[in-house]
Formats: C-alpha cells, sequence, structure tokens
C-alpha cells in the first residue's frame, strides 16, 4: 500500500507541472488543475483505494501479491486476469478512480496518471508498477498502460525489418 501511495503521490509531480504551466483560472474560483488539486484528488483516491483495500482483504492481498512481482507481461497479464475473473472488483476500483480520470480529461493533461506514475517509478529506479492499481485508476482494466521499456531495450512487437525476399 505504501507503494501505491507513493506512487500516486509522485504522479502529482508531473500532474502539478502541468498544472502550473497552465496558469491561474480566468475567475476567482478555485482551479480544478492548480497542482494543489490535483494532489488533493489523487490523495482522496488513494485514499479510498486503501479504504476499499482494507474492506476487501482478498483482493488486498491479491493486489499486495502483483505489487511485489517483478513489473513485465507477466504482471500485467496477472492483473487483467484477476479482474476478469472478479468484474465487480475492477467495477469498483475505476469507479474509486473515476476522479483522476475525470481530472485528466477535464484539466487536458498530456499523460494519463498511470504513465506519470510508471515515469516516476522507472526514474526512481523501482522499474515502474506492473500496471496494478494504475490500470483501476486510469479506466476499465483493459485500458492498462503497459510499463515504460527499459533503457536500450526494443519495443515490443513485429521487426521492422523488411523480410521479403
Amino acid at each position: 500500500m505504501k507503494m501505491l501511495a507513493a506512487g500516486l503521490f509522485a504522479a502529482a509531480v508531473p500532474a502539478a507541472a502541468v498544472a502550473l504551466m497552465a496558469g491561474p483560472p480566468a475567475t476567482g474560483a478555485t482551479d480544478p488543475c492548480a497542482a494543489s488539486e490535483v494532489a488533493r484528488t489523487i490523495g482522496s483516491v488513494s485514499k479510498s483505494m486503501g479504504d476499499y483495500l482494507d474492506s476487501h482483504p482478498e483482493t488486498n492481498h491479491a493486489m499486495s501479491t502483483m505489487l511485489q512481482q517483478q513489473a513485465g507481461p507477466e504482471s500485467v497479464t496477472g492483473l487483467k486476469s484477476y479482474f476478469a475473473g472478479n468484474p465487480k472488483v475492477a467495477a469498483d476500483m475505476a469507479g474509486i478512480a473515476q476522479p483522476l480520470t475525470n481530472l485528466s480529461m477535464q484539466c487536458k493533461l498530456p499523460i494519463s496518471i498511470p504513465q506519470a506514475m510508471g515515469m516516476m517509478q522507472q526514474a526512481q529506479g523501482a522499474g515502474g508498477l506492473p500496471v496494478s492499481p494504475a490500470a483501476g485508476l486510469g479506466g476499465p482494466p483493459a485500458a492498462t498502460v503497459p510499463a515504460p521499456p527499459a533503457a536500450g531495450g526494443t519495443l515490443p512487437g513485429p521487426s521492422r525489418q523488411n523480410n521479403v525476399g
């Protein structure tokens, strides 16, 4: 849970930078895209997610196990499988994360919260989250965001070589 909270907080940094570059709001009302509001939204969602996991021990255990796995395709597949087998959990987590999704769209953030989390984790040498709660935070489980590739590695997918001949 500490890793999840740290990841959510770390996601506030790039979002806050984007919000600060946007400038002050045109009206005197609180700007929902201000760094402070982005941080509050992330904190609120993080608290709600923690409360949900505490009240659902089986899900908490499953998510904790997945957070301890090495980031990569296996962890993404495990998470997708868990959500596919537990659609209510997937819907609950997507609902809890809806304020982050709304904030991302409303503030036109250039990257999603899960992407920011992954980049911050990788920058800190943790290798990124295995899309774990990020999948539930950014939308339905099918909308997972894979961790960025390791430096110097190749991107997944077919080769760009011309094999005709």
